[in-house]
């Protein structure tokens, strides 16, 4: 897929609502004004802002991009934002304006999709007893629910790169987490969908809650994944965590970073939900809190390396501090569970570093920087939650003199959660970049410490490497949790709903191919392929960097060979998850 030439005004596709930041982007070399008009013609009275001269971005395209913004527009309707592009006149295509256009459109289409993907038939029936890998004992267990990773992936993952140090990502438990976070932020945010959606987000986070249940080890463990080497053969579905080439293995523990910590989180979260799914709510708590108590003692036993990441102390961070929400929630002790979300958030303190483009996370004992493709969002997330939580429950005195400095301990974590995310803004402002796409501090696998818009390519998981939808939207859900904050003075707060508004725009097209990621709307959406066809609602894994140049950009294109599809076109729940909460907040 080629890049918009130009002259041409790009918008997202999605609309935009009421409230938010709204930008478009114009293709041309040359810009002379910008207005905007009703889709009928009729002149409209809002400032539009050309945020300087057209300009190439990285090696993305011979293209020039300039960034127009008009967040004064408010009125509900449908307009077009016109240009004078290189001595014409040139129209965007129509967007609509709404109070709640975003959640409108997005939560019931991915709800929708996530029902779509669940295990269903007879793969449910074939997980009913599921075997381990390279196990003659004849034991099973019962794996019923879930959903299924990807379009073409019918796996049940709580991470599927478990074998790397620091690109294990999310999967179900995030899901499920998310699902029922935002439930919280659409009843909060957006109050009209309190009575529609919210329910809808609850009982699918609680589907989510009710298989991590069964995958549950008696010792306490999670259990890593149902893989079945890709073949798509039933009798091949095995629990197993997979190296690369789908090599299958006998390890199957899942440590906190391997999905625990956000299986944890996601029980824990369950059990304060107002309804039970198909266990009760004190069966959701009693299973985080025996998968809590068995990775305090065993988490460093089940990495391959028997080293902890930045990883490890998000996915323990947010899993305690859910849990002791949860249990000043039921009136219990949360001590040991305060205990060790103060030790992981001051891990995750002492893990930040100055730049001269901005501050990072060292991420693991080499000192690489922290990066990720799935989720950079998250430290940042499980830092504010933290603080959330301590606030609330120094507000109720549920723990007497024992949240005497939570105050401090909260504005602690708020600054470090600041701190990152003031970073990778100041890495996104450091280049030209109109659209406002997040850039992040990596480290190749045999190269220095670089800038960098897209994940790269040589990595240590030896292959992966996909489009970055749901990493992005973990940044668009911090920044907006980030930009309440009282501490966050008026140009963060502006700065951080910006990129907020930035990343929602990108997923919903507008970007350099003028394509909307969430299947079903909008325009130049992509399929992935005739056998494994995506599902409407899901988000696609996205727009990387060149298949050779890493500085340039890519979206399905014609140089990258037959099977590599999967990188561009492919759905992933995780970018459904991220996006789900982004919208749901925002």
């Amino acid at each position: 897929m080629e890049t918009v030439a130009g002259p041409a005004v790009l918008v997202s596709q999605l609309g935009y609502n009421g409230r938010a930041d709204k930008a478009a982007v114009i293709v041309g070399r040359r810009v002379a004004e910008a207005r905007v008009e009703t889709v009928d013609g009729d002149p409209v009275d809002v400032p539009v802002h050309i945020a300087g001269a057209p300009e190439p971005v990285a090696h993305w395209s011979g293209a020039r991009y300039a960034r127009v913004e008009f967040s004064g527009l408010t009125r509900p309707g449908h307009y077009r934002v016109i240009a004078e592009v290189d001595g014409a006149d040139v129209a965007s295509e129509p967007f609509a304006v709404a109070a709640d256009r975003l959640p409108g459109l997005v939560v019931a289409d991915i709800t929708a999709m996530f029902r779509a993907q669940r295990s269903s038939g007879e793969i449910e029936r074939k997980d009913a007893a599921a075997r381990f890998y390279d196990d003659d004992s004849g034991r099973t267990v019962d794996a019923r629910g879930g959903w299924l990773d990807a379009s073409g992936d019918y796996s049940k993952f709580l991470s599927h790169l478990t074998y790397t140090r620091m690109m294990s990502p999310q999967q179900i438990p995030l899901c499920a987490w998310a699902l029922l976070t935002a439930g919280r932020e659409l009843r909060t945010a957006h109050p009209a969908f309190r009575t529609s959606q919210y329910p809808r987000l609850r009982d699918e986070g609680l589907f989510g809650a009710d298989f991590l249940v069964r995958f549950q080890d008696p010792a306490g463990f999670f259990y890593t994944g149902i893989f079945d080497a890709l073949t798509k053969r039933l009798e091949e579905r095995v629990i197993t965590a997979p190296l690369q080439d789908s090599v299958r293995t006998r390890r199957w523990q899942a440590a906190y970073r391997h999905g625990g910590g956000l299986a944890i989180a996601a029980l824990a979260l369950a059990s304060t939900a107002d309804e039970d799914g198909d266990y009760s709510r004190d069966a959701y708590f009693d299973a985080a809190e025996r998968g809590f108590d068995h990775l305090e003692r065993h988490n460093r036993e089940y990495l391959f390396d028997g080293e902890e990441s930045a990883i490890d102390d998000y996915c323990a961070l947010l899993a305690a501090a859910e849990l002791a929400h949860a249990a000043w929630t039921r009136g219990g002790d949360a001590s040991r569970f305060v205990a060790a979300a103060h030790g992981r958030a001051a891990a995750l303190a002492g893990r930040v570093r100055a730049g001269k483009t901005g501050a990072w996370l060292v991420g693991d004992v080499e000192g690489r920087p922290f990066f990720h493709a799935a989720e950079p969002g998250l430290p940042a997330v499980a830092l504010l939650r933290w603080a959330e939580v301590l606030r609330a429950g120094a507000a109720g005195d549920v723990a007497g003199d024992r949240l005497t400095d939570a105050p401090e301990q909260a504005a602690r974590a708020e600054e470090v959660a600041l701190t990152v995310l003031s970073g990778m803004l100041e890495r996104t402002d450091a280049v030209a970049n109109p659209f406002g796409y997040p850039r992040q501090r990596i480290r190749p696998l045999s190269g220095a410490d670089r800038d960098a818009f897209f994940f790269p390519h040589e990595n240590e998981t030896g292959y992966w490497w996909q489009g970055e939808n749901a990493g992005i939207s973990s940044l668009a859900y911090a920044a907006t949790v980030a930009s309440r904050l009282p501490g966050c003075d008026d140009a963060a707060r502006e700065r951080l709903r910006r990129l907020h508004a930035d990343v929602i725009g990108w997923v919903g097209g507008l970007n350099p191919f003028d394509a909307c990621m969430l299947q079903g709307r909008g325009r130049n959406g992509v399929e992935y392929s005739a056998e494994y066809q995506n599902t409407p609602g899901g988000i696609v894994n996205g727009i990387t960097s060149g298949w050779e140049d890493e500085e340039s950009i890519a979206f399905l294109p014609a140089e990258a060979p037959d099977g590599e599809e999967w990188r561009w076109a492919e759905q992933w729940i995780p970018h459904s998850g991220w996006f789900l909460l982004a919208v749901c907040a925002g």
